[in-house]
């Protein structure tokens, strides 16, 4: 049976190396913004990126490899996908945070640290809306979710 590890932390923690080293796939939606080695980070291409990283990790569950995904997922919405893929492929998931999802350094330590120039106000805004117990978050994104009804005056 394959394995899908999720690694879960804020950027600078190291997801990447873990991953790297959990699994020969190791993958992430960054690797969409990376070209002969240089990374150009485009935020209106942020859908086709998780697109293609959910594609690149069902490719590789389907053809029985043990897979890690690096990302973020700060929020129950962004691992549904994945959950999904492991699942359709009978593989096991295992989610990894990485030392309490922030390695126990502040968001001025994160910035100096991650690889993609994620600014201090990112990794902040991350850090705010972090799902430390993510299975009972919402696992609809956003944008899916019923808006709560306003009550007139």
């Amino acid at each position: 049976m394959q394995h899908l590890y999720l690694v879960r932390g804020l950027p600078g923690t190291g997801k990447s190396t873990l991953a790297s080293r959990l699994a020969n796939a190791a993958i992430a939606a960054d690797d969409f913004f990376t070209e002969d080695g240089v990374y150009t980070f485009d935020p209106s291409k942020l859908p086709e990126a998780h697109q293609e990283c959910q594609s690149r990790c069902s490719r590789g569950l389907d053809a029985g490899q043990d897979v890690a995904v690096a990302n973020t997922f700060s929020q129950a919405w962004e691992l549904a996908p994945y959950l999904a893929l492991a699942e359709a492929a009978e593989g096991e998931v295992r989610v990894v945070v990485l030392d309490l999802f922030d390695a126990g350094c502040t968001d001025a330590e994160l910035t100096a640290r991650n690889a993609h120039g994620v600014p201090e106000g990112g990794i902040a805004a991350m850090r705010g809306r972090w799902e430390h117990d993510w299975k009972a978050g919402n696992p609809l994104p956003p944008w899916e979710r019923p808006r709560p009804r306003r009550e007139e005056s």
